[in-house]
């Protein structure tokens, strides 16, 4: 699904013409977006519809435990190196982040109910001498006390789209834009009325504080651009192993954690993302223990699904697509999953005992909510380790946003839409409330 939308969203870069194309030719352009949005993904995937009963061999290999000392010291390095090496390249220890700048916007927005700071951040790496600035603006609830938890958020569309205020600066480059307009109404048709903006006032009637970044101004989300980047700003890695864009993002939400805790006072620290985005919010939680919990939603192939005996995208499509998301070594499986030494419950075990929040949609086959389902289940025992009881649905349908892993099944397609924010909100009242 991620192919559609950079189909729709990846190359709109709407000028003066371009906008009143859009408005004059609206309805044109809807039935055009429809049927690209139907021939993007192969056999007709959208056409399906997930089982709510988990199907297909169980997740393999399976986990082999003996204790919990046992897996923290050997289990979960070897595991971590594992997926370094084989899809997601190293994990950049050693990056610099440090403040450029910072405002504070004067009053009080979204109905009156936060307030909100802009900042300019600079993720630096001393090993090739590069670094990279990108913008992040931090929505907190009126009158909250430093210490409450904290959704950190990587966004498909730059802050000025994520947080509607004039104020908030336009990102330097050359990125796709989401504000208002013709475009914004094409992109929440097919992908949900919060696609881009979340229900702001809502989550801080919730007690919780927004912190959110545009990841395309650290690393392009583009094969050319995004591996042009890569090679120079981790120029001091071995080629084979270097660090990809999901990686690379998932160091950006671990920079934040740290930063937003001891810089800015926040409890928790929870990775939000959905799609692209959702893979990086996890691999982040596997590698940095700081984050405190994570919503990966519809994170699909290369983020909580199976990538062994799977529904919907498989390997070879998406290394085909984003060839800048993972390293070479992952498309040598394409044509050999069964090669491949482990599977994304491995991945999603590093994260016990941590509140893990896998969002699915029933339509959204390619994102294979069944391989999520069944990653689930293999990671599931690591969390009894710490007396915890993972995941206790028996099926995709049973939500239980109190359980260690919960599991969100919706009606409909790839998108974040009306449905999915009050789940969100149940399971993160329920660990961190």
């Amino acid at each position: 699904m991620d192919i559609v939308v950079d189909q729709l969203l990846g190359d709109l870069r709407p000028g003066l013409l371009f906008k009143a194309c859009l408005r004059r030719f609206w309805p044109m352009i809807l039935l055009v977006a429809g049927a690209v949005l139907l021939s993007s993904c192969t056999s007709a995937v959208l056409l399906k519809t997930a089982k709510t009963k988990p199907h297909g061999m169980t997740a393999s290999p399976p986990l082999v435990l003996s204790d919990k000392a046992h897996w923290q010291s050997v289990d979960v390095p070897h595991i971590r190196a594992a997926l370094e090496t084989h899809i997601y390249g190293q994990y950049p220890h050693g990056l610099i982040l440090r403040r450029q700048d910072h405002k504070k916007l004067h009053g009080l927005r979204f109905d009156n109910s936060a307030a909100v700071t802009l900042e300019t951040l600079q993720i630096s790496n001393p090993g090739s001498g590069k670094a990279r600035r990108f913008g992040l603006v931090i929505v907190r609830p009126k009158d909250a006390p430093r210490d409450i938890p904290v959704i950190m958020m990587e966004n498909f569309c730059p802050n000025t789209a994520v947080i509607p205020l004039p104020e908030i600066p336009k990102p330097q480059g050359d990125y796709m834009t989401c504000e208002k307009g013709a475009l914004s109404g094409l992109i929440t048709y097919f992908f949900g009325r919060y696609i881009a903006t979340p229900p702001i006032a809502t989550i801080m009637a919730h007690g919780y504080a927004l912190a959110t970044v545009f990841p395309s101004e650290f690393i392009p989300d583009s094969a050319a651009g995004g591996i042009k980047v890569l090679d120079d700003f981790f120029a001091d890695q071995p080629a084979d192993r270097r660090t990809h864009a999901v990686m690379a993002w998932a160091a950006q939400y671990s920079l934040l954690s740290h930063y937003l805790k001891a810089q800015k006072g926040f409890s928790k620290t929870i990775a939000y993302g959905h799609s692209r985005f959702g893979k990086s919010a996890l691999l982040a939680a596997a590698f940095d223990p700081s984050i405190d919990g994570v919503i990966a939603h519809q994170s699909g192939t290369g983020g909580a699904s199976l990538s062994k005996d799977k529904d919907g995208e498989d390997i070879a499509s998406i290394m085909k697509a984003y060839p800048h998301w993972f390293i070479g070594k992952f498309g040598e499986y394409a044509d050999n999953k069964a090669a491949l030494p482990f599977d994304q419950h491995f991945l999603l075990a590093l994260i016990a005992p941590r509140p893990l929040f896998l969002g699915n949609a029933r339509r959204d086959v390619w994102s294979d909510p069944n391989g999520a389902f069944r990653a689930a289940q293999g990671a599931s025992p690591v969390w009894g380790l710490y007396g915890a009881s993972g995941l206790r649905q028996p099926d995709l349908k049973s939500f239980d946003p109190a359980a260690d892993i919960a599991f969100w099944m919706r009606p409909g397609t790839h998108g974040v839409v009306k449905e999915d924010w009050p789940a969100f909100l149940e399971f993160l009242d329920a660990h961190f409330k």
